[in-house]
């Protein structure tokens, strides 16, 4: 699993029929460092059926495990949010909190 910032939406009108009422987001990866998390190098597409907004911190599954996720079952997907992160604890330490 990742853990990713919503960074904007993708639109495409012409796509596979199983992406039909997805809404696809660009999600930057971030990592831990030093106590704060910090822009990775990876940005992907994602499916997003939470309804995540930009500048939202989610995490993402991707793979196999993308596709089980229930609304993924007939979308040819790589990229899935999976969840919107409330807080994030590491090494006794706050290291990110929603507002």
């Amino acid at each position: 699993m990742i853990i990713a910032k919503i960074v904007g939406t993708v639109v495409a009108t012409v796509k596979d029929a199983g992406f039909d009422g997805k809404k696809l987001v660009l999600a930057h990866a971030h990592v831990l460092k030093d106590g704060q998390l910090v822009p990775g190098q990876t940005v992907l597409v994602a499916n997003d059926d939470l309804g995540a907004g930009e500048g939202e911190f989610v995490v993402l599954t991707q793979g196999s495990s993308a596709r089980m996720a229930p609304s993924m079952k007939s979308t040819s997907t790589d990229a899935v949010v999976i969840a919107l992160i409330d807080r994030i604890d590491a090494n006794g330490q706050l290291v990110f909190k929603r507002s």
